[in-house]
């Protein structure tokens, strides 16, 4: 917020600096050495910062071959020699002061994504007694993480996913009732969360280290398997080992979560950061609930495909992209979660030894075929929910299960 007023600041100065205020009744002495001193860079750098804050309309060709040629920070160089008036040096400071926050501040892109509707007065209505609801199929914790990868194509290689798509998707989060763990590798999604939060009392914010996880430990031997160029690429399950790491560190964090007992739930689950993206600009306050059916011996996910398990390989699925289950949401008790994580890892590092790798859901579907269960066996099995089984708010066949859980709070 506070680069924001500056950066408006700046651009008021600016403004006044493009009318002349600051540099009117210059002495003739100064004015003979501005023109002996690059004054063409400092228009052209004087466009450039003004023209990203919409100021100015010049020739977008030229503003854009200013904007490559220009430094922001040394633009702020030439303009604190603007020292003969006290005032004048004043502005100066705080124009680079602007710049400088302007270009490094993170949280500027991520304001427009918390949902301001939430008013502060309301959190005290928001507490919630953790054992009232133990016993009932609301105790449940939703697990969750955002690794920043920057921009990446989804499917094909001109549908390209951003970063503002996911904290556009992450809106949702402000309504949900349950309690949230969130994990993250960087403090700005720390403070964007605890924001989207601030009227949800049961919320964890963890930062963790990359390298502390066995999923992103392997990053070197997947971009290794990644870089042989007969390899198959599917974008961006192939095509970026770092989006593969974060599909392999949502079972380990969720995991980890279980071991450490947050909130203590008789449920966990793990739920994408991008999962509800579909409801994100619905303002309703809810809850996900364990459904009536659910087997506490099995894993819940849902299933987008209906593939016999008896026809393919592992290696068909992995290599041909072969679709059977999400992997945007796991359900589970404690201790089946905990089997469930050790069984899956260990079949990432078999299928890494193999040479071959691929997504979290692919992995999962190798897992399960007939013909490795026969040379590996299966400790937990999966609980399968589809479309068929009854309806939802959402009809989307890969997101079926949250939807199935998904229950507006009345209150």
């Amino acid at each position: 917020m506070t680069g924001y007023v500056i950066y408006n600041i700046v651009l008021v100065a600016l403004r006044n600096y493009q009318y002349g205020i600051l540099t009117s009744q210059q002495s003739s002495d100064h004015a003979k050495r501005q023109k002996r001193s690059r004054p063409a860079n400092v228009c052209r750098r004087l466009r450039y910062i003004q023209s990203r804050g919409g100021m100015i309309r010049q020739n977008p060709s030229y503003v854009q071959r200013s904007a490559r040629r220009c430094n922001p920070l040394k633009s702020c160089y030439y303009l604190l020699p603007i020292r003969k008036n006290p005032i004048q040096k004043c502005l100066g400071i705080v124009i680079a002061l602007g710049v400088i926050v302007y270009k490094c501040g993170p949280s500027m892109d991520l304001r427009r994504f918390i949902p301001f509707q939430n008013s502060p007065g309301s959190q005290k209505n928001d507490q919630i007694d953790l054992d009232s609801i133990r016993g009932t199929n609301r105790s449940l914790t939703v697990v969750t993480a955002f690794f920043n990868i920057g921009s990446f194509p989804k499917g094909k290689p001109d549908d390209v996913r951003s970063t503002d798509n996911y904290t556009e998707w992450m809106r949702t989060y402000s309504y949900m009732k349950n309690p949230v763990v969130f994990y993250t590798d960087d403090q700005t999604y720390i403070d964007f969360f605890s924001t989207l939060r601030k009227n949800a009392p049961h919320t964890k914010f963890i930062l963790v280290n990359r390298t502390d996880l066995w999923a992103f430990q392997i990053l070197p031997n997947i971009t290794k398997i990644y870089s042989n160029k007969t390899y198959p690429v599917h974008y961006p399950n192939t095509n970026n080992s770092e989006y593969t790491c974060v599909t392999h560190s949502k079972l380990q964090l969720l995991a980890l979560t279980v071991q450490n007992k947050s909130f203590d739930t008789d449920y966990y689950c793990w739920v994408d950061a991008g999962y509800f993206r579909d409801i994100s600009n619905i303002e309703n306050k809810f809850w996900l609930e364990v459904p009536d059916d659910f087997n506490k011996s099995r894993i819940a996910v849902t299933r987008v495909f209906d593939l016999d398990l008896e026809k393919y390989t592992a290696e068909d699925i992995i290599l041909k992209n072969l679709n059977w289950v999400g992997g945007g949401l796991f359900l589970g008790t404690p201790e089946v979660i905990l089997k469930f994580h050790d069984q899956y890892q260990k079949a990432v590092m078999r299928y890494l030894g193999q040479g071959i790798m691929n997504v979290e859901q692919h992995i999962l579907f190798a897992m399960y075929t007939k013909q490795e269960r026969n040379k590996y066996p299966i400790r937990v099995k999966l609980q399968l929910y589809f479309r068929r089984l009854g309806p939802v708010v959402i009809a989307d066949p890969w997101f079926y299960l949250g939807y199935v859980m998904y229950r507006v709070d009345p209150r």
